[in-house]
């Protein structure tokens, strides 16, 4: 965490963040000490291994911001260079809840996400992947809560009730190309509804769902499965 005593008065800094696969900017900071300070280092190394949380180490890129100590200028931001077009490459997740009573299908998730029992290993340090040693795969959907989702919602709120009574469903996750074909299929088997929350994202470095740099609320929820299968069409 932060020590704001060792924290010096002028020094120069260079950040480049990198929002994976979406956008990059840079944030500049010039003084006369050219040497970054150990608490940015770790803060940056824990960061990366897991240690700390993102809120935390956003909150020290805040600290730096609001005290003066770095400045954001204008940044020209750039796209991910890639010679698909959008009707090739990757641009939604179409969600459908099977082996229920009635089949739950929801096209309009923003973000889907494994998310390892283990996160923070050598091979994934955000643990983002799939480790095929987990026999208990788990992963969340995210989403801009709307009214098209009130069946799914039901259904959330069911298992907050009485999860423990309901059966295990399966979901099946898949990421569809500009013109609503599916590229591949995560096929989740025997899941459950292990939490659930809606929250106000106002962290100006997170990249926003809208496309506006403004305050959203969002929801998220998390599930645990037995397996899962990726299927090609």
């Amino acid at each position: 965490m932060i020590n704001l005593k060792k924290i010096p008065s002028k020094f120069s800094i260079l950040f480049t963040i990198s929002l994976v696969g979406f956008l990059s900017f840079s944030i500049v900071a010039s003084a006369t000490d050219s040497t970054i300070p150990d608490w940015v280092k770790n803060n940056a190394k824990w960061w990366s291994e897991g240690t700390i949380s993102e809120s935390d180490y956003v909150q020290s890129l805040q600290y730096l911001i609001a005290n003066g100590i770095i400045q954001i200028p204008i940044a020209e931001v750039t796209a991910a260079q890639t010679a698909l077009t959008d009707e090739d490459r990757a641009q939604s997740f179409r969600v459908t809840l099977s082996n229920i009573v009635s089949p739950i299908a929801v096209s309009h998730f923003e973000k889907f996400e494994i998310s390892t029992s283990e996160p923070g290993t050598a091979d994934d340090p955000r643990g983002r992947m799939y480790d095929f040693r987990d026999i208990n795969p788990k992963f969340f959907l995210e989403s801009l809560p709307s009214a098209d989702k009130k069946q799914f919602y039901k259904f959330v709120g069911d298992w907050m009730d009485r999860g423990d009574l309901l059966n295990k469903f399966d979901v099946d996750i898949e990421v569809l190309d500009g013109r609503g074909k599916t590229i591949q299929t995560w096929e989740f088997v025997s899941c459950e509804i292990t939490s659930y929350g809606t929250y106000l994202q106002d962290t100006v470095f997170i990249y926003q769902f809208s496309g506006n740099q403004d305050s959203e609320i969002r929801d998220r929820t998390n599930f645990s499965c037995i397996g899962v299968h990726l299927t090609v069409p």
